[in-house]
């Protein structure tokens, strides 16, 4: 048995991380969008991380311990993934090291925001664990890697380790190890049950009404007052005919200015959620007729630069990264700001997911309103 401490000042960083030691802990942010979605090997493009010196073999156990302020938190070894504390939305939060499908694949990744946590991973040559505050979330005896015919030429090259985390997290490491065995890493099972996936917001009591209130009641407090406080200002805009929608597993509540082509999002998982805005896609018939009703991101970007030019370019950074996608994609959307350019997925603004990005939503959407109106006159006065 080889265990290999990481010295943290020794980790790596790539592409669009920030990292700084802070005390005897590493803090990462990351700067640029990752494709959480499609983490596959035709579309991969996680070019953002921290990696670990050298490459590891198999049987080894993974012991990190950091804390995380928003989801979510994404473990790369070789060419798979673990998800951990991502929203319960999120359907494929995990893939093989060796041969990734890219299907759907559910285990209880729920870890607690602005908290340390422990978490155990193990990868074993006849049996896989992950561990989360010491409590056994999966165990398999069936993993692709086992059996794959490209296993032993990989192992014995060596695998990658890498961590990476969605735009806007802040990552505090504090400690990293890694153990290799020679023989096996004798796994100790904690019983048969193992804590099932959580998949939907559980927002109330099978058979009760789906309400906006149960929606958002497992969220901390402040963001519940948060959300509360958006809901009555987007509702005082009377020009913009705001009009909210549920999604029915009350995973999503979106509020929707169908005669201007925009809407925004809050996107929930129970103690979890993130937020985005977006001219959104027409995409009734034929993909060759799907089209916006309108997009005013550039004009909202430029009126917001005259009085606030700090503001108009932090939104612009903030625009949501098009990676990992096809090259006809539709939803590709290319915006200029100044001398800068940027392709956004969907055309999204996501905001901070804390107060400070509730009072961001409300100064922007407040700029598209006076954007809208003016174009509206100008129209008239044509």
């Amino acid at each position: 048995m080889v265990k290999h401490v990481i010295d943290l000042g020794d980790i790596i960083s790539k592409g669009r991380v920030e990292c700084g030691k802070v005390e005897d802990m590493l803090h990462v942010s990351t700067k640029h969008a990752l494709p959480t979605q499609r983490f596959d090997a035709e579309h991969l493009s996680v070019n953002s991380y921290i990696a670990l010196p050298g490459t590891y073999k198999l049987p080894l156990r993974i012991d990190i311990t950091a804390q995380i302020d928003e989801p979510g938190l994404y473990l790369l070894v070789g060419k798979g993934r673990i998800n951990f504390g991502t929203l319960c939305s999120d359907n494929r939060r995990m893939d093989d090291i060796v041969k990734p499908t890219r299907k759907v694949l559910f285990y209880h990744n729920q870890m607690p925001m602005e908290e340390f946590t422990d978490i155990s991973v193990t990868y074993d040559l006849k049996e896989m664990q992950i561990l989360i505050q010491g409590e056994e979330r999966y165990y398999s005896q069936k993993e692709k890697y086992m059996k794959a015919a490209e296993f032993r030429e990989m192992n014995e090259a060596g695998f990658t380790i890498k961590i990476a985390c969605d735009k806007f997290v802040n990552l505090l490491i504090k400690s990293v190890t890694v153990t290799e065995y020679e023989d096996d890493c004798e796994i100790t099972r904690q019983g048969e049950e193992i804590p099932s996936a959580i998949t939907t917001n559980q927002w109330g009591v099978p058979g009760e009404k789906l309400t906006f209130e149960a929606c958002i009641a497992r969220l901390p407090e402040e963001i519940q007052k948060s959300i509360i406080s958006i809901e009555s200002y987007l509702k005082s805009i009377k020009s913009l005919k705001f009009k909210r929608l549920i999604e029915k597993n009350g995973n999503k509540i979106t509020y929707v200015a169908s005669d201007y082509g925009f809407s925004y999002s809050i996107y929930l998982g129970n103690e979890l959620f993130k937020h985005s805005l977006q001219w959104y896609l027409i995409t009734n018939g034929k993909p060759e007729t799907w089209h916006r009703k309108a997009d005013l991101m550039e004009e909202t970007l430029r009126s917001l630069q005259v009085g606030n030019q700090e503001f108009a370019q932090r939104m612009f950074n903030d625009l949501e990264e098009c990676v990992g996608c096809y090259s006809n994609c539709l939803a590709k959307t290319r915006y200029s700001f100044g001398d800068s350019q940027k392709y956004v997925c969907h055309g999204k603004l996501f905001f901070q997911m804390n107060k400070a990005g509730f009072d961001d939503v409300c100064v922007f959407v407040d700029e598209i309103s006076q954007v809208v109106q003016k174009e509206e006159v100008a129209s008239k006065n044509s």
